[in-house]
């Protein structure tokens, strides 16, 4: 029997589009706001090159847009890490796959572009899966691609013209035990968490 598939977009209803600088996050923040994990990006490389092929900044991003309504897009390859901390004093569980686990991603910058081409993924659900994470201690996430979203697939992050860049990640996620004012899921208190924004600096292919 076909394994039955449904649209990203119908989903979620997700649609294409670029990330306004007027959406900047300058501090970690939770919802709940008692919910004991902080969200950061950390890395070393901090610079990056692009290489758009001779073609301007405006033209490099239609093109780019046109290949998302095809399916995924290249993106640049990072090399930065999510770090989620428990910020209490005693260990907690958190899931970290499944999924209701959903990681986003989005790049400010003024060639920013974030999109979320029409992909299909199976109906058949993940259930969500936990670590303990001891007080004070944290759990990491190696970054390599802008790629984000449901199944780490879904969203597609990319800069189109060299410049400064800010990128921001959301993490959606269930924890035990539940801070207070969380949704309930199977005994889990369901957070979203939120990094500052982490500065990336984008040059051109000399």
């Amino acid at each position: 029997m076909p394994r039955r598939i449904l649209s990203v977009a119908l989903i979620f209803g997700l649609a294409g589009i670029a990330f306004s600088a007027d959406n900047k996050v300058e501090r970690p923040k939770a919802d709940p706001a008692s919910t004991p994990l902080e969200l950061t990006i950390t890395g070393k490389t901090t610079k990056y090159t692009l290489d758009t092929g001779g073609l301007s900044a405006a033209d490099y991003k239609k093109k780019i847009e046109a290949a998302a309504n095809d399916g995924p897009i290249r993106t640049p390859a990072v090399d930065l890490t999510i770090e989620l901390k428990n910020t209490s004093d005693k260990t907690v569980t958190v899931w970290t796959s499944g999924d209701p686990v959903v990681l986003t991603l989005e790049l400010n910058g003024k060639g920013a572009v974030n999109l979320t081409p029409p992909l299909a993924f199976t109906t058949n659900f993940a259930a969500p899966k936990g670590i303990a994470i001891e007080a004070g201690k944290s759990h990491t996430i190696p970054l390599k691609a802008l790629v984000s979203g449901f199944r780490g697939g879904s969203k597609f992050s990319t800069w189109t013209q060299a410049g400064d860049y800010e990128l921001v990640a959301t993490l959606k996620t269930g924890m035990t035990p539940a801070p207070k004012g969380a949704k309930d899921f199977d005994g889990f208190g369901v957070v979203t968490v939120t990094s500052p924004a982490f500065k990336l600096t984008v040059e051109e292919k000399k």
